[in-house]
């Protein structure tokens, strides 16, 4: 093992050993001198499959608060991390409330001196926790969360200190780009909440789908890729109040949500949005799909 790769390792460890128990982390190292940090929907790591090119962080919040467990106090810990461990270039990305995790964390730790270039990537996130938030009702998650400040005064506080997201990022933002289904309600409403705040773009793509990461993440000329994809959801969703929720009531209908899009691959995104393919400085940074 390289040098570079035991110090890398030992980092982990004392990242692992320094973050919030709420909190699950897994990580692969490849080698890169970029990191991609991956915020979960669940309280699982998430797309841990992926074939990345570049070193990945995967962060899932156990509880489904959103990511808002004492977050300063978090990002100052990942800030450590990646400072320990050299990376150049740093993209946080997630999904639905991983987006949210994304959003808020890359805010959080873009106000740290660093060494490295910040960036987000975020699909259908939630971005209004707090005051409530009547957009987000069909998510049991949220509702039971709502539930529970009554009675739990340390998650009030974060959620009242870090749930109003575009407050947040209005103060500062990394570099972020936000895709979202342009035929679904709740995530028109939830991104258009950061239309006016500096450093952030969107991007919609003509679904309805909440799961706007979707077509970014399997091949959709692939039948059985389709199928295989849809079969774990519709698993997952039984488990998953959330998922069930936003997942079509006639599984049939999964294999017709995304037909005629032709969309690049989350890794190209990645690269096109955080410049780590050396794009010439005349590349859109938005990689839009097409219907």
């Amino acid at each position: 093992m390289t040098e570079q790769r035991v110090q890398k390792s030992l980092a982990f460890k004392k990242l692992r050993l320094a973050i919030h128990d709420q909190y699950d982390l897994n990580y692969d190292d490849r080698g890169s001198e970029a990191l991609i940090v991956v915020f979960s929907p669940n309280p699982r790591p998430t797309l841990r499959k992926y074939p990345f090119a570049h070193d990945c962080l995967y962060v899932a919040d156990r509880k489904l608060q959103y990511y808002t467990r004492n977050p300063g106090r978090q990002t100052m810990t990942l800030h450590g991390f990646i400072q320990r461990c050299g990376y150049r270039k740093v993209a946080f990305v997630g999904s639905s409330k991983g987006g949210a995790g994304a959003l808020l964390w890359s805010s959080l730790i873009s106000k740290w001196e660093r060494s490295f270039e910040l960036f987000c990537l975020a699909f259908s996130p939630q971005t209004l926790l707090f005051p409530f938030n009547e957009n987000l009702v069909s998510l049991p998650s949220y509702v039971n969360n709502i539930r529970s400040l009554e009675s739990d005064e340390g998650t009030r506080a974060n959620f009242e200190a870090y749930g109003d997201i575009p407050k947040i990022l209005a103060a500062r933002a990394a570099p972020t780009l936000v895709t979202y289904s342009a035929k679904n309600k709740m995530d028109c409403v939830e991104a258009e909440r950061l239309a006016s705040i500096d450093e952030v773009h969107l991007n919609p793509i003509n679904i309805g789908f909440h799961g706007s990461i979707t077509p970014f993440v399997i091949n959709l000329n692939n039948h059985q890729e389709v199928e295989k994809l849809a079969s774990k959801l519709y698993a997952d969703a039984e488990l998953d109040p959330d998922l069930r929720a936003m997942l079509p009531v006639n599984r049939a209908d999964f294999a017709t949500i995304f037909q005629g899009l032709n969309c690049p691959s989350l890794s190209d995104q990645i690269d096109q949005f955080c410049d780590l393919s050396a794009l010439s400085a005349g590349d859109s940074i938005v990689s839009e799909c097409s219907a």
